[in-house]
């Protein structure tokens, strides 16, 4: 990895429309997104994540998201999809992971009583589910990761072109396209 880059891990969390059948999109509809906002930030919503310390696990990583807003981790770990963030506004350039974070109800969200992301002390996240097609619709890997999460696509690699939009396109291309 380039030294402009940096590494963040973030969770792909989804609450199904069916508990009793999680994986039911078609006639269910697409689950809800798990989105959090910082105190300092009242106008962006994002899945929650972190950036990876210096000799940090990406697990370990992910572990620390999960426990700042309240969630375990399944036991299967996995990577979902992967994002290049070009740099914006001052900030490098980062390499996004979108690890499972699993599926959750509401009651499985709790509050905790410190955050322990990458923020500032007393760092203090709001939560919502999102649908979606809110959550996703600027956001071309976390459609990819959240498919791949609810089982109707494998897991893929969000290309960009000349550091500009995602394009959304699976490696290796499936055949015949």
């Amino acid at each position: 990895m380039r030294g402009a880059h940096r590494l963040r891990v973030v969770l792909v969390v989804w609450k199904p429309r069916v508990a009793d059948d999680p994986s039911d999109v078609t006639t269910a509809g697409w689950p809800h997104v798990l989105q959090v906002q910082l105190a300092r930030d009242r106008e962006v919503w994002e899945p929650p994540g972190v950036v990876v310390r210096p000799g940090e696990r990406v697990v370990a990583a992910a572990a620390r998201v999960a426990d700042a807003v309240g969630i375990g981790l399944p036991n299967l770990h996995r990577v979902l999809a992967v994002d290049e963030r070009p740099a914006v506004g001052g900030e490098p350039a980062e390499l996004m992971l979108l690890v499972d974070g699993g599926w959750c109800t509401d009651a499985d969200v709790v509050e905790v009583p410190d955050c322990l992301c990458a923020h500032e002390r007393g760092c203090r996240h709001r939560r919502r589910w999102a649908t979606a097609e809110v959550a996703c619709a600027d956001d071309a890997a976390l459609a990819v990761g959240l498919g791949a999460a609810v089982g109707m696509a494998p897991a893929f690699v969000v290309a960009r072109e000349d550091g500009g939009e995602a394009l959304g396109v699976a490696y290796p291309r499936p055949s015949g396209r």
